[in-house]
């Protein structure tokens, strides 16, 4: 059984977490689905954990990660108004921490396999994700700072989510449907800067990955 998730690609856990918060979060609509969601939340903190592995970044990953679980299950349990938005600050770094960390580690790969690719893909993930709970704490702070969400946040917190990380997926894919926008000035060009990332890592990451498999096909026919 450990030989066979040896073999399992470390970020595939990872991949598997944030692609079920994505699909699952349009169904939230009540305090036990956003329950079963913060379940699965807590599987990308600790799918971050094991992605990240050994090395300098470990024990300050853990530790972070560690408080961030502390910090949401407190607001979730106790209800303390105070302690919601700052979960969602501390959850901002965690996931900015783990972009930085797996990136770092990234650019450090001579090879291209399975699991340089899945480090690719739950990078571009993590930063919609990121970018989608600052999106959220903007709205939390400042309602009406994005027009068109189906509903007010106070009335249902986890539509809310749910509108916020479509728009977040929206953005970073430059799809522009068009049935959300930002309005306030402190939300527009947080937009636009997540739309810029998503083009320029994606142009980056693809030439990087392309060139590196042509440098190991080069080096194996010497």
């Amino acid at each position: 059984m450990l030989a066979l998730l040896q073999r399992i690609p470390r970020n595939a856990f990872l991949l598997i977490a944030l692609l079920t918060l994505i699909v699952a979060s349009p169904a939230i609509s009540d305090v036990e689905s956003g329950l079963l969601m913060e379940l699965v939340f807590d599987g990308i903190l600790l799918g971050g954990v094991y992605s990240v592995g050994a090395g300098k970044h470990r024990w300050p990953f853990l530790v972070l990660t560690v408080a961030t679980l502390g910090i949401r299950w407190g607001e979730r349990l106790s209800g303390v108004e105070a302690l919601d938005v700052s979960a969602l600050y501390v959850t901002i770094v965690w996931l900015a921490y783990a972009v930085w960390i797996i990136i770092s580690q990234l650019f450090q790969r001579r090879d291209v396999t399975v699991d340089t690719i899945l480090s690719a893909v739950v990078t571009y993930l993590l930063v919609a994700v990121a970018f989608a709970i600052a999106f959220e704490v903007i709205e939390l702070r400042s309602p009406g700072s994005f027009s068109g969400l189906p509903i007010s946040p106070g009335n249902d917190r986890a539509e809310l989510q749910s509108s916020i990380m479509y728009f977040s997926l929206d953005c970073i894919t430059t799809m522009g449907f068009g049935d959300m926008v930002p309005v306030s000035n402190v939300a527009r060009p947080l937009v636009v800067l997540e739309g810029v990332f998503g083009q320029f890592y994606l142009a980056v990451m693809i030439a990087r990955l392309v060139g590196l498999h042509i440098a190991r096909g080069g080096s194996e026919k010497d």
